[in-house]
């Protein structure tokens, strides 16, 4: 289960992972201060953009806490 956790959690160290993580941070802080202009609830294909940005938060902030604690 470590192992599995640990794999998540290192993809956010890549170049690619972290312009994910970035921007979903980046969109997230912007929506909860109003300043999304609806990018939030734009959509592709069954997934919103908003979804995509909360579960890589999700992710990354487990990551953290987990690296932290054990």
């Amino acid at each position: 289960m470590m192992k599995a956790i640990k794999d998540v959690c290192s993809r956010t160290e890549t170049p690619n992972g972290q312009i994910v993580v970035g921007a979903s941070v980046l969109l997230l802080g912007l929506a909860h201060f109003g300043k999304d202009s609806g990018l939030m609830n734009f959509s592709v294909g069954p997934v919103s953009v908003g979804t995509v940005a909360g579960t890589v938060g999700v992710i990354v902030g487990s990551c953290i806490l987990i690296n932290r604690f054990m």
